[in-house]
């Protein structure tokens, strides 16, 4: 028998609530509308099972890969990431480096650029909410060779490493919330963490040198790592258009986003020809 069921603040993507059963208190994620656009559950499924016994992600009880249905065991007395918070930004971005050293397999990818193209089939009428629209599609295009040039590793990503799916507790660190994981550049989290965290340039470069640490980032990864931050808004634009399609109100957060997407396109071309 489930009891205390309560919602949870949860994510823009699903509904979330927590439940006791038997003693021990867990989380239900109900996939939220658009969903089935955006997600594929098998991959998902595929993700976690590769996570398993990893000390990276929270435990998991239950997945149903056909409704997308996940139940988690529940942790107590955490907090998001603070943004604001140097020492805990540099705790997550060590954390998340933890996690790419291991280096971890699936059998799917994730290619921004055909993530883009996927999305874009379920906008409509994107001229004509973003005036410049095309100019800005075409700026996205041009970044293709850039990335082409640099140089990459390969490995299983987050790629939707937020500051919401770091939950911190005393000394522990867990990323949360896999539904976008993949096999992709580690290059490409740094990335999405900054963009949603709505970064500024100085506070990015702060964030990147966390992650690098000890090492020191080399200026043609620190544009690659630009590079990404511009595709990544551009992608959330696309995928804040479908979510106002279904009736979320996501218009800021689209703004926002686009914004993001035009600012760091100008740094990662910064002395280039563009």
């Amino acid at each position: 028998m489930l009891t205390d069921i309560r919602k949870v603040d949860g994510g823009m993507t699903n509904d979330s609530y927590s439940f006791l059963h038997q003693g021990k208190k867990y989380l239900l994620r109900l996939p939220g509308k658009g969903s089935e656009y955006l997600v594929n559950r098998w991959q998902e499924k595929e993700v976690y099972e590769a996570l398993k016994g990893k000390n990276i992600t929270d435990e998991l009880y239950y997945f149903d890969a056909v409704s997308g249905v996940k139940i988690s065991v529940f942790i107590e007395g955490v907090h998001n990431c603070d943004v604001k918070n140097a020492e805990e930004v540099a705790r997550c971005m060590r954390h998340l480096r933890k996690f790419h050293n291991l280096r971890l397999q699936v059998n799917h990818g994730f290619d921004i650029y055909e993530r883009i193209a996927a999305y874009k089939k379920h906008c409509r009428g994107l001229e004509r909410m973003i005036p410049d629209y095309e100019h800005v599609y075409k700026n996205m295009m041009r970044l293709k060779r850039k990335l082409m040039e640099s140089p990459k590793e390969h490995c299983l990503c987050h790629v939707d490493p937020v500051a919401d799916n770091f939950l911190i507790k005393e000394k522990q660190v867990y990323l949360v919330d896999w539904e976008y994981a993949a096999m992709s550049d580690p290059h490409m989290d740094i990335a999405m963490f900054c963009i949603y965290s709505e970064l500024k340039k100085a506070d990015a470069d702060r964030t990147i040198d966390a992650y690098f640490a000890e090492n020191v980032c080399v200026e043609v990864i620190r544009r690659k790592i630009y590079a990404y931050m511009a595709l990544g808004a551009f992608l959330w634009v696309l995928w804040a258009t479908i979510r106002i399609g279904v009736g979320d109100r996501f218009e800021g957060y689209r703004s926002t986003q686009l914004a993001l997407a035009r600012e760091f396109y100008g740094y990662a071309v910064e002395g280039c020809e563009k």
